[in-house]
């Protein structure tokens, strides 16, 4: 997203000064939050050979805040190149920040639209910036002759395909679940705790999948009882506390849940690579412990942790002995 929005100030507003006021104070005394149009949804509707596309109207700022943070206070600075610039408290940015995705056609779904990707070198701070699109993600062949839209954003979701996971029907791998549209799945009972794990149908609010297939950092997980976990390494785990805490933090000798409520002990911790595309879901409910799924048997939480409920990571969830009013 900071390259999108550089890219986008850069080539196509006309100067630091074309701003407009959207009359909402800034939470650093900065006056009044000033934002940048890309392009205009009257004359290039299609978002056409723009870096932010137009599902935000074009508005440059809006669009990076919403990305990547939470909604929350926004300051306002001047960035290097002496643009307005938003930014939230640390606290408030998403686990998963959302990241546009680039095609040579309007249609994602066109069989003649190309992926397209920014030079591999934009990935790395201090680089100097290259506003071009490439067709292959070595950023060796430049999209010469193509135009450019953002297909979407998207959001790094969490299991690769094959991983099952508990329908009323059973368990089913994650991705055939996606081509189904399950309707249902199975979750915890919001009053469940450690000692006394049930279980429910609970409604499938949406599915997460990401468009194309691309490189994520996974963690594989053992577990002495021969029990596996294939999983990114923000998904967010139940652990033998009953906290909810991020894959990548699990290491050898700590314990995952099992739905039974026995504890299963991690016997290898594996941080490698999977290219390809990961799944998500969430129950309809909004609840914390009804957002808790089970995966190859274990529990662990679904995508509302990842985005709206970020703050709660590293959190108790599941002792009911723990008086709310002292849960931080």
């Amino acid at each position: 997203m900071n390259w999108a929005r550089r890219c986008g100030l850069l080539t196509h507003v006309a100067n630091t000064g074309a701003w407009f006021d959207t009359y909402t104070p800034s939470s650093n005394n900065a006056g009044t939050l000033k934002d940048y149009l890309e392009d205009d949804l009257s004359t290039n509707w299609g978002g056409q050979n723009t870096y932010t596309g137009q599902n935000d109207a074009y508005e440059m700022n809006a669009s990076f805040i919403n990305k990547l943070y939470l909604s929350g206070p926004t300051s306002q600075f001047t960035d290097g190149d002496g643009y307005y610039r938003w930014e939230r408290q640390l606290a408030r940015k998403k686990a998963r920040p959302l990241y546009p995705t680039f095609g040579s056609e309007y249609d994602i779904y066109s069989a003649t639209n190309k992926q397209l990707w920014p030079h591999p070198s934009q990935l790395i701070t201090g680089s100097a910036l290259n506003c071009n699109l490439y067709l292959n993600q070595a950023g060796t062949v430049l999209a010469t002759g193509y135009n450019f839209f953002v297909n979407g954003y998207c959001e790094a979701s969490c299991y690769t395909p094959e991983q099952r996971v508990r329908f009323p029907e059973g368990d089913v791998a994650i991705a055939e679940a996606v081509t189904q549209m399950k309707e249902n799945v199975v979750t915890l009972t919001p009053n469940s705790s450690l000692d006394n794990i049930t279980l429910k149908t609970n409604k499938t609010y949406s599915y997460t999948a990401e468009f194309r297939d691309t490189e994520h950092p996974v963690v594989l997980l053992e577990m002495a009882s021969g029990g596996k976990l294939s999983v990114t390494t923000e998904h967010p785990m139940i652990n033998g506390e009953g906290r909810l805490v991020t894959a990548q933090t699990l290491k050898v000798g700590d314990e995952l849940i099992k739905v039974d409520g026995s504890r299963d002990a991690i016997v290898k911790a594996e941080h490698t690579k999977y290219f390809g595309k990961v799944y998500n879901l969430r129950p309809a409910t909004d609840d914390r412990v009804s957002n808790i799924l089970v995966a190859e048997g274990y529990l662990v939480g679904s995508s509302l942790f990842q985005n709206d409920e970020v703050g709660y990571i590293n959190r108790i969830i599941l002792h009911k002995q723990v008086p709310q009013a002292v849960i931080p």
